[in-house]
């Protein structure tokens, strides 16, 4: 399981941080405006990039699944709930939390947690042989 928490938490990281820090920066700007903070908070960011990718193992990985599909329809599902619980509840609280962002982001989050799960998959699926 550490395998697959390992493949996850580095494919999150590196997707996230071509995401965000280049992909959709401008986006992100745009959509949120001055919600957005001028500098990254580090302790949020890294209990949540420590936490998620165990999540994502604990609960769509196990059992591990019967192929790479199935782990990412797993992963795909997990980010679609966790990124939409995020969005929508920030769609019902912000003034400034548009529809095209919460799309957009859920989207990413499923996208994302889709390929990290299947990293993590392959991982979980070679430290057992």
């Amino acid at each position: 399981m550490w395998y697959g928490y390992g493949a996850a938490l580095l494919v999150m990281g590196v997707l996230d941080g071509v995401w965000l820090g280049f992909i959709a920066r401008s986006f992100y700007r745009t959509e949120i405006g001055d919600l957005m903070a001028a500098e990254l908070y580090k302790l949020p960011a890294a209990l949540f990039y420590l936490g998620y990718p165990a999540g994502l193992v604990a609960l769509a990985l196990q059992p591990l699944p019967d192929g790479p599909w199935m782990a990412a329809w797993r992963g795909a599902l997990l980010g679609l709930v966790a990124y939409g619980t995020y969005d929508l509840t920030n769609m019902a609280t912000l003034r400034h939390w548009g529809t095209t962002l919460a799309i957009a982001d859920i989207a990413w989050g499923a996208f994302a947690s889709a390929l990290a799960a299947t990293a993590a998959y392959f991982a979980m699926q070679r430290s057992a042989l």
